[in-house]
């Protein structure tokens, strides 16, 4: 093999493996596992009372929606509302999911993950990516929320949050978002999160092992497709000489 063959076979796995590890993490289980999860009414939330978080479950239709950024700051903090947003913009800056532990033993070592981060592969394994939504006045805040509805907002379909709580931004992710809050406008201290935790953390080996069989089943497809292809090839070669 020349040398210029190993360089795109090396370009080509590396290629190959950044493709297979975006659609892993582009896999929603989530989508399916919460299918039959019914919505969440405002007068379940007023008879759990304060002590009870809905934050993150399906918002009903009497749930409140928060319009503009001074009514979501004039939210207590962790009272429960939900935004219909108009628009969506990525940060590119992540915090580690807030149901994962910052330290993980793999082997004989522990892994330490740092709480925030602007490294978009290294933000695959168990981050989230802040947001800037627009409310439907044109104001703007800081966001958490599930991907796929970025994404749908992106495309310029209409999302309904979850029920969503005002917390408090990150510490280590602050000085990232200092610059893209000031152009937008958005209050650097509080953001809409909108994430169960405790359903995230029960589920997430669940979500890994739905991701990892995807993923399998495909390579095993496209090898035996691959090989498929190489012996009809083989063929046609035989039969011209």
């Amino acid at each position: 093999m020349t040398m210029r063959s190993k360089i795109l076979n090396t370009i080509g796995s590396i290629a190959a493996l950044l493709a297979v590890l975006t659609f892993f993490f582009s896999i929603r289980p989530e989508d399916f596992l919460r299918r039959n999860e019914a919505a969440v009414t405002q007068a379940e939330v007023e008879a759990a009372g304060a002590a009870v978080s809905f934050t993150g479950k399906k918002a009903g239709a009497d749930i409140p929606r928060v319009a503009g950024a001074e009514d979501f700051m004039a939210q207590y903090p962790f009272s429960q509302f939900t935004v219909e947003p108009v628009n969506a913009v990525p940060t590119g800056v992540y915090e580690l999911a807030r149901w994962r532990s910052n330290t993980a033993v793999v082997g004989h070592r522990t892994r330490n993950y740092s709480q925030a981060t602007t490294n978009a592969l290294w933000a695959m394994t168990g981050y989230n990516e802040y947001t800037i939504i627009e409310f439907p006045d044109g104001t703007h805040a800081l966001a958490l929320f599930d991907r796929g509805l970025a994404a749908d907002l992106a495309k310029g379909k209409a999302v309904t949050l979850p029920i969503s709580a005002r917390v408090g931004v990150d510490t280590y992710a602050k000085p990232y978002l200092q610059d893209i809050c000031a152009e937008y406008g958005a209050d650097l201290e509080n953001v809409v999160y909108a994430f169960d935790d405790g359903w995230y953390k029960e589920h997430s080996g669940q979500i890994l092992m739905i991701r990892l069989g995807v993923v399998a089943g495909l390579i095993v497809a496209g090898a035996v497709l691959w090989a498929f292809g190489e012996g009809l090839l083989k063929r046609k070669r035989t039969r011209r000489t």
